[in-house]
């Protein structure tokens, strides 16, 4: 008997310990969720989890609606349920869900305090984390040729090009003058007043929800980034975060259902690229998180807004270089406590883990 439950025992830790690892970098994957510049697809490769995330979301279609229905009757519903349960891997996605929802939205509120008062040392710091992951992309390529090249020289234009016409806009804003003009500390979180619930508008956050959503799934491609873009990054954190005086349910729903579509559609298509050219999605997605550098560094211009070096007597300078080493050691730190990035994931894409 004494055997028997030091079985069960030795059985059920490891199960709990990778309960409690993929609810932790639920955790983290969450605040890269909304900070704009830093992508939950990078966060997702650096923790070892973006080929079983894709893979996860690849398996919902039409069909996964019409099994849910069926389980409202017939028999053996208890089998059919744990069919379903398994093929979708519900436990790792909703360990994950679990873990971002607690640490996302005090992130939320935090945002904006560090944006407002420590811009230059908060981009540093999602700057050192970006920076020093791109070797997750590169150390998963199974060849490098001159394909790969041009996938990651086109990803790199197309996420600059992005970024110049941030700046542009961002000039555009300050030259028209203070009352429509984010400040210099805390670029794109302009005021706007509080959204209204247009037929209109309600389509606009529902396809913010896809076109951020299926950025997400992209290392490189911040899905807050591009709602700083469309102009509406401030309002969709107030009215997504129930710690907010302007949290709006209706509005809530209608921006994450567009999310679950933007992830489920948007997924399949990412699975179709890692299965049938992997070393080319792989190179641009390299790329895409060498261009987002661009957008993330922390010294811009007063007249542009272009990156630019920092002056002489700018006291941001040295937190900035501590801000970036630190982001740089965490990522050191998940690469060197992480298994090897190839067999993570090709297990990954192979199958879910247990």
């Amino acid at each position: 008997m004494i055997a028997g439950i030091a079985g069960t025992r030795k059985r059920v830790t490891p199960v709990l310990l990778k309960a409690i690892s993929n609810l932790i970098k639920g955790a983290v994957l969450g605040p890269a969720l909304v900070i704009p510049g830093v992508s939950g697809g990078t966060m997702a490769l650096i923790l070892g989890i973006y080929g079983r995330l894709i893979s996860a979301l690849h398996s919902f279609s039409l069909s996964t609606l019409k099994e849910t229905l069926g389980l409202l009757g017939g028999a053996d519903r208890k089998a059919r349920l744990k069919t379903l349960w398994d093929r979708h891997d519900m436990k790792f996605l909703l360990t994950l869900l679990a873990g971002a929802v607690i640490s996302v939205f005090p992130c939320m509120l935090l945002i904006n305090y560090l944006f407002e008062d420590h811009r230059q040392a908060t981009q540093s710091f999602f700057l050192g984390l970006v920076a020093l992951s791109i070797i997750f992309p590169l150390r998963l390529m199974e060849r490098k040729s001159a394909i790969e090249l041009l996938c990651a020289l086109g990803a790199i234009t197309i996420v600059v090009s992005l970024g110049i016409n941030q700046d542009r806009l961002k000039a555009e804003k300050e030259n028209a003058g203070p009352a429509v003009t984010a400040t210099a500390e805390s670029p794109g979180f302009e005021s706007a007043p509080a959204p209204d619930h247009t037929i209109g508008n309600c389509v606009r956050y529902a396809l913010s929800g896809v076109v951020a959503s299926s950025a997400m799934l992209l290392p490189g491609i911040s899905g807050s980034f591009l709602l700083l873009l469309l102009g509406i990054y401030q309002d969709v954190v107030a009215f997504l975060n129930p710690l907010s005086p302007d949290f709006d349910l209706l509005l809530t729903a209608i921006f994450l259902a567009g999310c679950v579509i933007g992830l489920v559609l948007f997924a399949r298509l990412i699975n179709f690229l890692l299965e049938r050219c992997h070393s080319p999605t792989m190179a641009f997605l390299g790329g895409l998180m060498m261009g987002s550098l661009w957008t993330l560094w922390p010294f811009r211009s007063a007249e542009s807004y272009r990156p630019g070096w920092p002056g002489e007597e700018d006291s941001a300078m040295g937190m900035s270089l501590i801000a970036f080493l630190a982001g740089a050691a965490i990522i050191a730190a998940f690469a060197r406590y992480g298994r090897d990035p190839k067999s993570t994931e090709g297990r990954s894409r192979g199958k879910a883990e247990a």
